[in-house]
């Protein structure tokens, strides 16, 4: 079988021209031959970086080539990562749940019950305290987000 082939001249900086050489040499061939070669490689590749967007597959699908096997390993690292953070998040929901039932059986152990009397003078000043609450909340909230930032900026200006 004969193939047809182009002739094709070009120049490369000093240092593509090490690296070109080098790699003739590790494989045994030609420098125009190894160009070919990595022109071939590199087509081929960027064949198989577009496949991958269009064969995602699935979880635990042996995956083939080069790229597919380098995302499958990058989004298991991802995945191990993601689960050990929930997992911690988890734990320290569970952790603010509990204290939260605590502090309410803590209350409710050491203040009196409202007298059916009162109850309706009591209901009426849910609203107003329930918004203050908030207030305070949305505040701390606020201050706790800019002490954040501030500790970032200074983080960064320590990096810098």
């Amino acid at each position: 079988m004969s193939t047809l082939r182009r002739l094709i001249h070009g120049r490369v900086d000093p240092a593509d021209h090490r690296f070109l050489k080098q790699e003739a040499a590790a494989r045994g061939v030609s420098m125009t031959a190894c160009v070919g070669d990595c022109l071939r490689e590199y087509f081929a590749l960027r064949v198989e970086m577009a496949s991958v967007v269009d064969a995602a597959g699935n979880p635990g699908e042996r995956h083939t080539g080069l790229i597919h096997s380098i995302l499958a390993r990058s989004e298991e690292r991802l995945a191990t990562t993601i689960d050990a953070r929930a997992e911690d998040l988890g734990d320290e929901l569970r952790r603010i749940e509990i204290m939260l039932e605590l502090m309410v059986q803590l209350y409710l152990a050491h203040t009196p019950e409202v007298p059916q009397e009162r109850r309706a003078a009591a209901y009426a000043a849910i609203g107003r305290r329930w918004t203050n609450y908030q207030a305070a909340v949305t505040e701390r909230v606020a201050e706790a987000d800019r002490a954040g930032a501030r500790a970032r900026d200074t983080e960064e200006d320590l990096e810098d």
